[in-house]
């Protein structure tokens, strides 16, 4: 141990370490604890492939209802052919629609396919290509969307992100105070045994 002799007291390196220490673990905590929801929240609400090609998308109108209500969170997987009853997800017209796959049509070697929402009484007006459709939904949990709709508003961020990190990083601060409190007490102890 390394002492510096500063007045009459003697100040201890290692008290100091370990005063550094607390805080950079408390600072390591409040960051993965602070970023954590924050990459959770794009993960899911991304449009791109999340991994293995796995993307997810919340469905924003009633075509799909009842298997798919308004605000269920559903994620897709691509594959190299959807054949009939399969959901999937498909660009149109920068738009990402899920539907269902009532038929396969070829045309000049390439496959396309005819869709239809659940709730909509007439097959969708145009033929989806392979290449627009983004996967077949492997999973869909109602009503998260909703969440995820609500985090991208201003005051859905600040309630469900920003206010959890701040109040976990005030926590914190308390406890690293109180860590520093019981040093110097001991700090304290120490020297007075010492006279």
């Amino acid at each position: 141990m390394y002492s510096l002799r500063v007045g009459t007291g003697v100040f201890h390196i290692k008290l100091m370490e370990k005063t550094v220490g607390i805080i950079a673990e408390q600072i390591l905590k409040g960051l993965v604890f602070g970023i954590l929801p924050f990459f959770i929240f794009v993960l899911i609400t991304s449009r791109s492939p999340i991994f293995g090609g796995i993307r997810s998308f919340v469905v924003v109108s009633g075509s799909m209802e009842p298997a798919l209500p308004v605000g269920t969170l559903v994620f897709t997987h691509p594959f190299d052919l959807y054949r009939p009853n399969d959901v999937i997800a498909f660009k149109k017209n920068d738009k990402i629609i899920t539907h269902r796959v009532v038929d396969l049509e070829s045309k000049n070697g390439s496959v396309f396919y005819k869709t239809m929402g659940d709730a909509n009484n007439v097959f969708d007006s145009e033929l989806i290509s392979q290449s627009d459709v983004l996967g077949t939904v492997f999973f869909a949990i109602s009503n998260i969307g909703k969440i995820v709709f609500f985090i991208k508003t201003v005051p859905g961020y600040l309630i469900l992100i920003v206010l959890p990190a701040a109040i976990f990083i005030i926590f914190e601060l308390m406890n690293i105070n109180i860590e520093l409190e019981k040093e110097a007490e001991k700090k304290l102890l120490q020297k007075m045994q010492m006279i």
